[in-house]
């Protein structure tokens, strides 16, 4: 027996709604049927409904005893249908939601045992298989996400992101339907970010109660390269993306995270620099290794509404704070963190080469901050408190003892201007060796946003002192250098000749320029106190031997070796590259020599002070004797 309709419009307010070649043909205890076609405008309404104010939702325990009557009824009918194959060739869906109409065919195969259906399509494939006994539902799909860009609307950057099949997997006992297993699996590649990427999803899902626990998610990518500017991009072999622990999720009546315990692995990196060298302009990349990063995430919340804690492990530390979005206000807050200084400074050696010298013995990090903005306002403020505490050690011979530092930050932001509530940054220092001692130095500064200041900086040296104001680190800057109560003896005994003898209190002052190329002086004074001082030259065999066939220099050499002066006074001039250029007057007497006529001593010498205290610092007896002395 066989049946055929042409056409058939089920809604008189929806012409457009239609099936299209309807064959129907049974054959003994098997029935099947054939469409051709079948329209559907999702967005078109049927006539109106009739409702009642009085309708309320049923009750949970109500809702569940409905769906599970009308399961019992689907398959008490199925058992009643007999062997059936439904065929329709096209199905096409019209909606406002998708760009253009979503087309695939639909098999339906039911036995005695089973119900299957099978949904083909351009971006969707669905295989479901019903058992007719046990009531298991099982259900596979994918998605072709490089199609899903024809349907709808994605952002230029995220489509590359869309490649491979998203497969979708559920399965159910209809016994008790409301709950249900689900899995999302997909592989590809991360656009130009990642050769290779991996998505999975596995929960438990609980219809009822609108919730799902989820039992893995996991997001691999490996070998990611991250461009951040033109100049400059990130790489690193893997980042890993895993839930710790079961998750739990409301999904209704919106998504509401009640524990989502996340771990993020980062591996080792490296920050590619393009450079310009030389004067070809020729572009070399320099390579900055960066260290592997671990960090945990606890968000909770809604969209609107979320919170996280959070603590990230670097460089052999570990650093814990909470972060939080409500109401358009954002917070984020770095609890009060202790940091071992020594195993920081030996980690970061590994990858910066400024630190591979520095050698600590003790010290102690201490760090807090929170942040708060509200995007609605652009309004926000930043507080930070930044300690170190003790730091002993040395690098590249430079020792240095009971360095502390502290940073006390307080800016507030609104519609993008920065008003600076506190900036307070202080550094101490016990005792400093660069080749020459310091003592008890301090400097007082502001960071003031963007252009750094130094306030106040104060220290003991050569047994007297330096101290200079208001130095701005952004060129150009000027100060001038306060020198008083020098002891000529200290300055001698770290200069290129220690043998000479020498004493007298010096005072000065020094213009201190910066810029770009570095800090210089020009036309530096420094002069003796009164009543002046003296200088003693002692004979050496070095002197005797320049003095053999000289008698300018023997004649010099013989009134220096008793010089009593009452006046000294010098020009001292300073370059960036460290040359220093000192012109030295001295008036005085040598009563050994000259009785008491006056005698003008002039003298110039060069040399570079950065070379002259480099080489006092690698001067093993001079530094054995600082250690034991500082």
């Amino acid at each position: 027996m066989s049946s055929n309709i042409k056409r058939i419009q089920p809604d008189l307010h929806c012409p457009q709604n239609q099936l299209a070649g309807i064959k129907v043909l049974k054959e003994q205890n098997r029935l099947n049927t054939d469409i051709a076609l079948i329209d559907w405008d999702l967005n078109c309404q049927a006539g109106p409904v009739a409702s009642s104010d009085t309708e309320s939702s049923p009750s949970t325990e109500a809702f569940k005893d409905n769906i599970d009557l009308s399961l019992n009824k689907i398959f008490n009918l199925l058992k009643l249908l007999p062997e059936s194959n439904l065929r329709i060739n096209s199905v096409n869906l019209d909606s406002k939601l998708i760009n253009k109409k979503l087309s695939f065919s639909l098999l339906v195969n039911k036995t005695a045992q089973q119900l299957l259906i099978t949904l083909s399509g351009e971006l969707l494939k669905v295989n479901v298989k019903v058992d007719l006994n046990s009531r298991y539902l099982t259900l596979d799909g994918s998605i072709a996400l490089e199609l899903a860009g024809d349907y709808v609307n994605i952002n230029d950057q995220a489509k590359p992101f869309l490649n491979n099949d998203l497969e979708i997997n559920y399965q159910s006992d209809l016994n008790h339907w409301q709950q249900g297993e689900l899995s999302v699996n997909w592989a590809g590649m991360a656009g130009s970010y990642a050769e290779q990427a991996e998505f999975r999803l596995s929960s438990k899902l609980q219809l009822l109660t609108r919730q799902a626990v989820v039992n893995e998610l996991a997001v691999n990518l490996k070998k990611v390269k991250l461009p951040l500017s033109e100049q400059q991009e990130w790489k690193t072999g893997y980042i890993k993306l895993k839930l710790a622990a079961p998750a739990l999720i409301n999904l209704s009546p919106e998504l509401n995270i009640k524990a989502l315990p996340l771990h993020l692995r980062i591996g080792s990196s490296v920050l590619l620099s393009k450079v310009v060298r030389g004067k070809s302009k020729r572009i070399r990349i320099d390579t900055q290794k960066l260290p592997s990063l671990f960090m945990t995430v606890s968000p909770q919340g809604t969209a609107s509404d979320i919170k996280a804690d959070w603590s990230l492990s670097l460089l052999n530390q570990t650093l814990s704070g909470n972060s939080s979005y409500s109401g358009n206000k954002v917070h984020f807050d770095i609890a009060d963190n202790k940091l071992s200084a020594e195993t920081l400074f030996d980690s970061l050696g590994r990858y910066i080469t400024e630190f591979e010298s520095v050698q600590l013995k003790s010290g102690e990090i201490k760090l807090k901050m929170s942040a708060d903005y509200d995007l609605k306002t652009n309004r926000g403020q930043l507080l930070s408190n930044l300690n170190v505490l003790s730091l002993s050690g040395e690098k590249s011979n430079i020792l240095f003892d009971g360095v502390n530092f502290s940073s006390v930050l307080d800016y507030s932001v609104n519609n993008r201007k920065v008003t600076v509530n506190q900036d307070k940054q202080q550094l101490k220092i016990d005792s400093l060796f660069v080749g020459i001692p310091l003592q008890a130095v301090q400097l007082d500064a502001q960071i003031n946003a963007t252009d750094p200041v130094i306030q106040h900086f104060k220290a003991r040296l050569l047994g007297g002192r330096v101290d200079f104001d208001d130095l701005q680190l952004t060129p150009p800057g000027k100060t001038i250098i306060a020198i008083s109560g020098i002891s000529l003896s200290e300055v001698i005994k770290y200069s290129s000749y220690p043998e000479i003898k020498g004493k007298a209190v010096l005072d000065g002052m020094l213009p201190l320029s910066l810029n770009k190329s570095g800090p210089t002086v020009a036309e530096g004074m420094v002069f003796a106190r009164a009543p002046g001082g003296y200088i003693k030259v002692p004979e050496n065999t070095v002197i005797k031997a320049m003095s053999s066939g000289n008698p300018a220099f023997s004649f010099t050499m013989q009134l220096l070796s008793n010089f009593q002066f009452d006046t000294l006074q010098a020009v001292i001039g300073y370059t960036s590259d460290g040359e220093s250029d000192l012109k030295v007057e001295i008036n005085g007497i040598n009563p050994t020599v000259s009785g008491t006529q006056p005698i003008n001593f002039n003298y110039s010498h060069k040399e570079n002070i950065l070379k002259l205290l480099q080489s006092l610092r690698f001067n093993d007896e001079l530094v054995r004797q600082i250690k034991e002395r500082y």
